[in-house]
């Protein structure tokens, strides 16, 4: 098996789960109980505060003195790595028993591959329930009052549809956990964007749209042989990537329009076609085309007319 670098992009995770332990120091030492394989571990803290972390080897900790944003991060990562294979997750995450290796078994070169997604109830450290999730869909953007792919996108009526279907592929993914070829990801679709230096909305529906319509024929998959449990947060549960509400909106509108555009220069498919391969896809209306196309025709006149 090659070797796997387990990137973990972090803020602020100063929860704790049990006493004096972090949901962050916790999900790393997870990662040492659960991974098999060769793997390093390389967490970067974007910025105070700073943790301290027990010894383990191959784990590399990076502190930057102020933030540079979740992407960015990534990006950063990925060039810091030395493995075949990144698995990007967030810090507040269990795994599987040898999910570095099992991700690898059926892996393509091409593929950014998902594994199976349960609930973490983070204070037992454990699933939340027996809940699953295989599935993940783009919402449709044109059902706010601005354009957004709205977070999340769970399809429960897919996961069941398909239980039997050990890898298959998915629209997209949680952007929690996800695995692929270090060389795609830098050298293919170009790393994350990160045109705004606080930007940590949108991984998902861009990584995914990348890898679909792209000229490489790729595939966002969902691999079920193994899985991770991810951590919801809230009022309980401080988040630790947080930007302000204009910033974040901000986003999200320049996401959906850059996608729904067709601007990205390197696809050789429009998003139509991403659509239409997916539906009958949850929020999009059978006349999804009719409501695309009479905003591309306001775009086009709103454009001519700046």
């Amino acid at each position: 098996m090659a070797k796997v670098s387990i990137i973990v992009p972090t803020i602020n995770e100063t929860y704790e789960v049990a006493p004096k332990v972090t949901v962050l120091i916790r999900t790393i030492q997870d990662i040492y109980e659960k991974a098999t394989g060769d793997f390093e571990v390389i967490v970067v803290e974007d910025g105070p505060p700073y943790q301290n972390f027990p010894k383990y080897p191959n784990l590399k900790v990076i502190r930057h003195p102020s933030r540079i944003g979740l992407k960015a991060n990534i990006n950063y990562l990925s060039k810091v790595a030395t493995g075949k294979y990144l698995y990007k997750t967030d810090a507040h995450c269990m795994f599987d028993k040898g999910f570095d290796e099992k991700l690898q078994e059926d892996m393509e070169e091409n593929w950014l591959v998902t594994p199976r997604f349960y609930v973490l109830d983070a204070e037992k450290w454990k699933w939340q329930d027996g809940r699953f999730y295989d599935y993940f869909y783009l919402y449709c953007p044109f059902k706010y009052d601005y354009l957004k792919f709205k977070a999340g996108g769970h399809w429960p009526e897919k996961t069941q549809e398909k239980i039997f279907t050990p890898i298959d592929e998915t629209p997209q993914f949680h952007g929690s956990g996800w695995f692929l070829s270090r060389n795609f990801f830098l050298n293919n679709i170009g790393g994350m964007s990160d045109y705004h230096p606080l930007s940590h909305s949108q991984e998902a529906p861009e990584l995914s749209l990348k890898i679909w319509l792209g000229p490489w024929n790729g595939k966002v998959m969902v691999n079920k042989k193994t899985w991770y449990a991810h951590m919801h947060k809230g009022k309980q549960r401080p988040m630790g990537w947080i930007i302000s509400e204009r910033q974040s909106r901000a986003t999200y509108k320049y996401s959906a329009e850059y996608w729904m555009g067709n601007k990205w220069e390197k696809r050789v498919h429009d998003i139509d076609w991403f659509i239409e391969k997916f539906m009958p896809m949850p929020t999009w209306p059978e006349n999804w085309r009719n409501i695309y196309e009479k905003w591309l025709n306001e775009k086009n006149v709103s454009n001519k007319s700046a």
